[in-house]
């Protein structure tokens, strides 16, 4: 486990790492309503892109390994084919809501920009599924490095040049327009779109739909939150909700996401040889490390909200960047509890389709709760609509999935992991008072220690055990 979960933070927490700074100097170069229309435009492009494409990305990596022999050039010319038809539509849509819409027309340039980037990111996300269906992980991860690294240095240097919100945009899309010359020469070759089977595009649609439905339920949860501050308060506040989601997104999740793609694979292994106890075993040894490390992670964001969004975000972020950062940490530890424990039942039981429902009921209730709650209590209105959505879609993939899938919950280890955080935050409560930098650095160090020796002392995972039979070897 520990071995996987190095190997992925290399080909995913590296680049992670980038987006984390990249936050930090995005904020210290945007004033709070740049930063907003930012996040609009991204939030647009990002629901557009799953809702049309996604099922697309699906079947290509489920698929893409069965015909890797003499019906390659079929598949790919089915998958070009139907992407191009995709992307026809999705841009005649938008170019005809620009000229029939008073309200889009104002947005002019941003409008066509956003559509260049739904065409762009469309083509890059398909060339790296086809890398991770070809178990090529060493050019994903270096694909991945080179758009995030571009990205970012074409970003700032069109910020400093005057472009604005626009800047990052303009920046994203170059960052993946050098994979995409990189890799499509290598597919290209293989491409004849009257090769294109209609009988293998319909399989490709049935099997990727249910996971489509669910990822583009999922995209709405994230964003409706947005457009309902960008339309109630306008995009300063927008702003400043999307850094504090931002931020907390990619330190927590980042770390929750890595585990699972270490810790996924070990449970399927277990259940396909040898049984549905073994993979209850191994699920609860994946469940122990994702608790011992995202609950203290969580927790110390939520203890240094306030010292840590002052030192990473610019001074524009300052004023209710750190309530908002505590809230939204809560809800994403929420999410990534839900996406990489609950919704294993769907996955393990072989019935994704159900997995849509938390996500559809809990979206509709998010969308509502935003509406009334935001006029009334701001950006703070929405964390509590999405900490108490995220609680439903547990609660409910639990109701759900508990007849598909029997989970199994390490209710003792968790207890000692609880306990050793609740420890670790007493010994901050001292310190919350200092301020800067090295005082930053004390109270993190002081946290990490005090948490570590709670957890050999409660010997989690029977962590002090093994520690010391090395120690004696």
């Amino acid at each position: 486990m520990l071995r996987h979960t190095l190997n992925y933070f290399f080909a995913k927490g590296l680049p992670g790492v980038v987006n984390f700074l990249a936050i930090a100097i995005y904020t210290r170069l945007l004033t709070p309503d740049e930063y907003g229309e930012y996040a609009l435009i991204l939030a647009s492009v990002s629901m557009m892109s799953s809702l049309v494409f996604h099922w697309l990305r699906m079947g290509l990596l489920r698929f893409n390994p069965k015909h890797e022999g003499g019906t390659k050039a079929v598949f790919l010319s089915s998958i070009a084919a139907s992407f191009l038809s995709l992307l026809a539509f999705s841009l005649l849509i938008g170019t005809a809501l620009f000229f029939a819409v008073h309200d889009f027309r104002l947005l002019g340039f941003i409008w066509f920009l956003g559509l260049a980037m739904l065409a762009v990111q469309s083509v890059y996300d398909l060339l790296l599924e086809l890398l991770r269906s070809e178990l090529n992980s060493k050019m994903y991860g270096i694909m991945t490095a080179v758009k995030v690294v571009s990205s970012l240095v074409m970003s700032i240097f069109l910020i400093w040049a005057g472009f604005g919100s626009t800047a990052i945009i303009m920046g994203m899309i170059f960052g993946m327009v050098l994979p995409i010359v990189f890799l499509l020469p290598r597919y290209i070759g293989d491409i004849r779109l009257n090769l294109a089977d209609r009988t293998l595009i319909r399989e490709i649609v049935i099997y990727s739909l249910p996971f489509a439905a669910t990822l583009s339920m999922e995209y709405i949860f994230l964003s409706s939150d947005r457009f309902v501050i960008g339309y109630f308060l306008g995009a300063a506040k927008t702003g400043i909700y999307a850094v504090s989601y931002d931020l907390a997104k990619q330190i927590l999740m980042m770390i929750m996401m890595i585990i699972n793609l270490a810790a996924y694979p070990l449970v399927v292994k277990a259940f396909e040889q040898r049984g549905v106890h073994a993979a209850q075993v191994q699920m609860n040894k994946n469940t122990t490390f994702l608790l011992l490390v995202s609950i203290p992670a969580a927790a110390g964001m939520i203890m240094l909200s306030k010292p840590f969004t002052s030192i990473f975000l610019g001074s524009g972020f300052q004023q209710e960047t750190a309530i908002i950062f505590a809230f939204v940490t809560f809800s994403v530890l929420l999410q990534g509890f839900k996406i990489y424990y609950f919704d294993l039942a769907f996955q393990l039981g072989e019935n994704t389709k159900l997995q849509i429902w938390p996500v559809l009921i809990s979206a509709v209730v998010n969308i509502v709760l935003n509406i009334l709650l935001v006029p009334q209590y701001g950006i703070l209105g929405a964390a509590y609509s999405t900490i108490f959505s995220y609680g439903l879609a547990m609660l409910l993939s639990l109701f759900i999935g508990r007849n598909l899938f029997p989970l199994t919950f390490p209710a003792k280890e968790a207890f000692k992991i609880v306990l050793s955080a609740a420890v670790m935050c007493l010994s901050l409560q001292p310190l919350l008072n200092m301020e800067g930098t090295i005082y930053f650095a004390v109270q993190v160090a002081i946290g990490i220690v005090s948490y570590i020796l709670m957890i050999l002392a409660c010997n989690v995972a029977q962590l002090r055990t093994v520690i010391i039979s090395k120690l004696m070897k």
